[in-house]
């Protein structure tokens, strides 16, 4: 939790209806978490399957670190492509909505049922069906398990040594 017990990340699902002009209301525990960050966000998609959701000051955080590269290399330059290909910066209406524009509706299969995944800094959506289909009908395995304990133990030791 962030100061006077507000949380400061997207953490959970939940699962929203699109509405007959490609809006999403944001639930509204997101809504109170994005106001610690401001109403506009950054829509975009690496691949047209989902679509990422950005507090706008998250976003420019990334670009700062891109824009601080001496060199970008191929898969950087390709991700800014990607990323403003299909990008939009989006406030949100009074009521907590949102207009997702039709390409990314129509490339991400998006339709009345609409997955929202919190990932912390950011949101993700996706077709529900989709999601689970891609996720959720395979394991996560123990050896997956063990890689992400791995390289959590790994960043705790190098931010502890500085």
């Amino acid at each position: 939790m962030g100061k006077n017990g507000t949380v400061k990340r997207f953490r959970g699902s939940f699962v929203l209806k699109l509405d007959d002009r490609g809006r999403i209301k944001l639930p509204s525990r997101y809504i109170s978490i994005l106001e610690n960050y401001g109403k506009d966000v950054y829509l975009t998609s690496i691949n047209g399957d989902n679509i990422l959701l950005y507090p706008i000051s998250v976003w420019e955080e990334i670009e700062d670190k891109i824009e601080r590269l001496k060199i970008r290399n191929q898969i950087v330059e390709e991700f800014v492509r990607r990323t403003s290909y299909w990008g939009s910066e989006i406030e949100l209406d009074p009521r907590g909505r949102i207009l997702i524009p039709a390409d990314l509706r129509q490339t991400s299969n998006l339709n009345k049922e609409v997955l929202i995944l919190g990932e912390i800094d950011h949101m993700v959506l996706w077709n529900n069906e989709d999601f689970k289909k891609k996720f959720i009908s395979k394991k996560f395995t123990s050896r997956q398990i063990d890689e992400v304990s791995r390289l959590l133990n790994e960043f705790s030791t190098l931010s502890g040594n500085e």
